[in-house]
């Protein structure tokens, strides 16, 4: 049995969790906390992740998951700092996951259809990324009318016939995120192999390797990044 505490502060909802994984691979959440706080999560996320322990009887988990970016630049900072924070009180390692992965796994799961995942990101970009049965593809910082030429002539079916989820739909098309809010499950069977590395050599995984996916050095940078997995 592993205990996963997972949480999100990155954009503008805070997601925490606590999972209990079994030795034949399957996932059962413990406690659970989902709720839309923008410019909130340096009050609510210890207080939250205090709570789910408290319900689910843990005094500490045997690894922390969270998520690294991209998003709100303060949000990100919160997540990876308390995430740094617990892991080395609390001695264990930590596991960091792109953002946009991680919200498409779940969607990816729960349509069973290709999805695409748009953040607005200013500038009048979008932190881009997108999932379909090849896996996933992405981090991107973007305008939403270079995507259709920037994403790879193997892919771009799934753009074009696959869900898309949106923070913003008045920006960037799509299902709204904030009455769907993204959940942390299937992401973290997806690392399964990862967490388990993580656990059998935490010292690879410390605090001291956890670093934030600011995705732009800061919101005033114009210079275009792009990155691709």
């Amino acid at each position: 049995m592993t205990k996963i505490l997972f949480f999100d502060a990155t954009n503008s909802w805070i997601l925490v969790g606590c999972f209990l994984k079994t030795d034949d691979g399957k996932l059962e959440k413990l406690s659970e906390y989902r709720e839309l706080h923008n410019r909130e999560s340096s009050l609510l996320l210890i207080k939250e992740i205090s709570n789910c322990l408290k319900v689910s009887n843990w005094e500490k988990p045997d690894i922390i998951v969270t998520a690294t970016g991209p998003g709100s630049f303060t949000g990100i900072r919160i997540s990876v700092a308390t995430a740094r924070n617990f892991s080395q009180i609390w001695n264990i390692p930590v596991l960091g996951i792109d953002s946009l992965e991680l919200y498409s796994c779940q969607y990816y799961a729960e349509s069973e259809s290709p999805v695409c995942v748009g953040i607005e990101a200013k500038q009048g970009k979008v932190y881009f990324g997108l999932r379909d049965s090849r896996g996933y593809w992405g981090t991107i910082d973007i305008t939403p009318d270079m995507l259709p030429e920037t994403i790879p002539e193997d892919r771009i079916g799934s753009y074009l016939t696959g869900i898309k989820f949106s923070d913003s739909p008045e920006f960037f098309a799509g299902t709204n995120m904030k009455e769907n809010l993204p959940s942390p499950e299937g992401s973290i069977l997806e690392k399964s192999s990862e967490i388990k590395k993580a656990l059998a050599k935490p010292e690879d995984h410390s605090y001291l390797q956890l670093v934030p996916n600011y995705l732009r050095g800061t919101y005033a940078d114009d210079k275009p990044k792009v990155y691709y997995t």
